[in-house]
């Protein structure tokens, strides 16, 4: 049997993390006057939806304890329809569903609540048993402090649980962010061997621990439950927020073992127990006499002449740890020692109730994680948000744009001279139970927000690792004065929607609130950037050919303040792209080159996978949005969000030329011969003479590809006979915006058909600027392109 349940066990695995960090995980609250608040509509929904656990409602508690409604005297026993499903190892040995009556001569609900007396069977919960020991080991330490107990109703006058005849009880166990009731009958499995086959205790004709055991394992889905972590398991059953804390790498030991030993009682005047402790193993190669992948209960721990040990408990009540400080071990045990922790070796090694001592570093050595469970009741203020991050919303793989995470504003307002303590937990809502959880889920903290929105995943101040855990727990000290976060909920590979609950526990005054939708109109752009648009960044003489977009804004609704349009662009593509957004002052016009004037706003510079950003008091009209990468050539897709308090349209702007005919020239000025310059002798300049048959536009791009950038010109003239020039009709405008590598272009020019042609000069500003150029001549028609060889004499303006 030791064997199949060894097995058993190990199929259960181990809680996995995706992070180089430490991993902190708690859950939802206590029974805390606090945390009972006024829940919106949109809470209470989720609630209830999340109400269906495993195809069984557990409908939420009610907040007053009058209101529990429940009968439980009936004049024939209760029975529950809902039977549960019993593990493979129960099966094979199953005979029949038992009550108390039928296998005790004196069934009681409690006989004396112990530790030492709670032993795991055949079913693979051993983190739920594990919970029940350190539950059962601090309501024993502090007599007067319900803790395992107050979950189990009915109760008589003095709030005491008792055996029910009638066969029913409710179980108030905290799941899916809210307590929840679980109603169960007394029936319990017992095997063809004449034994319980579910934890039971050792204390005869007690049942608490079934009975409990029955309902957190309906919960979950049957007997046949793939297993949890005593951490989760612990706030399920009372409350306490926990926290795992992985033994890895980044494991720091001293300061581990100074909490856990600063969270025990010390002496009668600091006699309070902050937090109940759990230890698992994983999978191990020399056990030492520990059971791989299993949970077990810290019932004490102890520091004598800096020797750091741990009282531990195996949930099986046999099979102790046979390392250093075991009932083995004769030679660390002092008679000093034992004296100090009132041990006797011989007793232990005649007995094996799973109980040992082990040392720290064992401890560091053996075994897989740690849980701390924390009161709550050590926080003065609890504050709750339930909410939802649905599949439709944002990708669904984790991205460094966080705009579409589920985001909060907290606000500590700590008025004492001494750091305040915070506790933040995130706790995902659970429907189904899963042998492998698949969601990575986090909370990121930011101080350096005002608790505003944040878009980008520039460094947390304190970074959360992905755990596949339905808790993370996030904690730092909240200094004095005011100060206010953005909490921002993050999950890696989204499958479904995701409902969580959020509570902040603070020493402090706290108000915690979702951080509501800022733009009402968004407009999502799918892009890419191809052989042809992946221009790179405004160095580059391509920058001109990356998409760009016309935006139109329309006029506020109304004269307030507070509706004059702001506008946000996201830019969102490959990791491996650093990318650039920025919108221009253009009329809507299609951008070439940029002056810093020109730029209405952009992103902080090329970011990887994702860019930004984001503008108020925009006046309402035409601009042109352009995305690029750092690197021309880059190929792949984008995604382009416009967002604006206001109404607004977006467009493509076409390439340059589109759906044009294409010329190229290759020209070059040579120095004493055609460089002439802007001033002296333009006439000698490149010249080219273009002929058309009708009506025709064009529109002329000049590039110096192999120069330093180099202010450059372009004008069109009439056509004289004998090579003179006529009229000038067009040119590329100003100089002072004639240096830019991307070159010069005139904007569209239409020529009306003439016998004689037109001429088209290139010239550079200075004289003598020797190099070589090439030109685009786009136009609706098709057209001819000459060059003018001429002599020195022959070719004059003739204005």
């Amino acid at each position: 049997m030791n064997k199949i349940f060894e097995r058993a066990e190990d199929l259960k695995g181990l809680p996995t993390t995706m992070s180089s960090l430490q991993v902190r995980s708690s859950n939802p609250g206590a029974e805390n006057a606090s945390l009972i608040y006024k829940l919106s509509s949109i809470e209470d929904a989720i609630l209830k939806k999340n109400s269906i656990i495993n195809g069984k409602n557990f409908p939420q508690w009610p907040e007053e304890p009058e209101e529990l409604n429940e009968q439980f005297e009936f004049e024939r026993p209760f029975v529950d329809n809902d039977v549960l499903e019993l593990s493979i190892a129960q099966r094979e040995k199953f005979d029949s569903w038992r009550r108390p009556s039928e296998i005790m001569n004196e069934p009681e609900l409690f006989k004396m609540v112990s530790s030492t007396a709670i032993k795991q069977d055949v079913v693979t919960d051993c983190s739920f048993v594990a919970s029940l020991c350190v539950s059962a080991a601090y309501q024993k330490r502090y007599g007067n402090k319900q803790l395992i107990t107050r979950c189990i109703f009915p109760k008589n006058k003095y709030g005491h649980p008792y055996y029910n005849p009638s066969g029913k009880y409710v179980i108030k166990l905290i799941f899916n962010g809210a307590p929840r009731k679980v109603v169960i009958d007394d029936f319990l499995p017992f095997s063809r061997d004449g034994t319980l086959m579910c934890t039971f205790s050792t204390n005869k004709n007690e049942l608490w621990p079934s009975i409990i055991e029955k309902a957190y394992l309906k919960l979950m889905g049957g007997y046949n439950f793939p297993g949890s972590n005593s951490g989760i398991d612990l706030y399920i059953l009372t409350g306490w927020i926990p926290e795992q804390i992985f033994i890895d790498k980044y494991f720091e030991k001293e300061t581990m073992w100074k909490r856990m030993l600063n969270s025990q009682p010390k002496d009668d005047k600091n006699p309070d127990q902050h937090a109940l402790i759990t230890i698992a193993t994983g999978h191990l190669s020399d056990t030492k006499g520990l059971v791989p992948t299993h949970a077990y209960a810290v019932l004490d721990i102890r520091e004598f002449n800096d020797i750091r040990l741990l009282l531990v408990k195996n949930p099986w009540s046999h099979k102790r740890w046979t390392g250093p400080f075991s009932h083995l071990d004769r030679v660390n045990w002092t008679p000093e020692l034992m004296k100090a922790l009132d041990y006797d070796i011989e007793r232990a090694s005649n007995v094996d109730d799973g109980i040992f001592w082990i040392d720290f570093d064992s401890v560091c050595e053996y075994f897989y994680s740690i849980h701390m469970n924390w009161n709550p009741e050590r926080f003065r203020y609890v504050v709750t948000k339930h909410s939802t991050w649905p599949i439709n919303v944002g990708l669904r793989k984790d991205t460094v744009n966080l705009a579409y995470n589920p985001q909060f504003c907290l606000e500590i307002n700590n008025e004492s001279e001494q750091p305040s303590e915070v506790y933040l937990l995130l706790s995902k809502h659970i429907t189904v139970t899963e042998e492998e959880n698949e969601d990575f889920i986090t909370l990121h903290v930011y101080n350096d927000t005002n608790g505003e929105k944040i878009y980008s995943d520039k460094t947390p101040w304190k970074k959360g690792a992905y755990v596949n855990s339905p808790h993370i727990l996030v904690r730092f000290d909240a200094p004095t004065g005011i100060t206010r976060y953005t909490i921002v909920v993050a999950q890696i590979n989204r499958f479904k929607t995701l409902d969580f609950t959020l509570k902040c526990y603070s020493i402090s005054p706290a108000t915690l609130s979702e951080i509501s939708k800022k733009y009402q109109n968004v407009k999502h752009i799918s892009g890419k950037w191809t052989n042809q648009t992946a221009g790179g960044n405004p160095s580059n003489i391509t920058y001109l050919n990356n998409p760009e977009y016309r935006v139109s804004i329309s006029p506020p609704v109304s004269n307030s303040p507070s509706d004059k349009p702001r506008v946000l662009l996201m830019l969102e593509g490959p990791k491996k792209f650093a990318m650039d957004v920025r919108m221009i002052w253009s009329n809507g016009k299609r951008i070439a080159s940029l002056t810093t004037k020109d730029i209405l706003m952009k992103s902080s510079g090329y970011r990887n996978g994702f860019c930004y950003c984001e503008k108020d008091d925009i006046k309402p009209g035409d601009y042109t949005i352009i995305v690029s990468t750092y690197e021309p050539g880059l190929i792949g897709e984008f995604t382009l969000t416009v967002a604006s308090n206001v109404t607004f349209n977006v467009t493509s702007i076409p390439l340059e030329g589109a759906g044009m005919f294409k010329k190229v020239i290759q020209g070059q000025w040579i120095k004493g011969f055609n460089a002439m310059g802007y001033q002296h002798d333009f006439y000698l300049n490149p010249s080219y003479h273009l002929k058309i048959s009708e009506m025709t536009t064009i529109k002329i791009r000049l590039q110096t590809p192999e120069m330093n950038p180099t202010p450059t010109h372009i004008k069109v003239f009439e056509k004289r006979p004998n090579n003179l020039l006529g009229r000038e009709l067009a040119n590329s405008g100003d100089f002072a915006y004639a240096g830019f590598i991307q070159g010069v272009c005139t904007e569209d020019i239409s020529l009306p058909s003439s016998d004689q042609g037109y001429v088209i000069v290139f010239c550079t500003w200075e004289k003598d600027v020797a190099g070589k150029f090439i030109a685009y001549i786009y136009s609706d028609r098709n057209i001819t392109i000459e060059e003018i060889i001429h002599e020195r004499n022959e070719l004059r303006n003739n204005n």
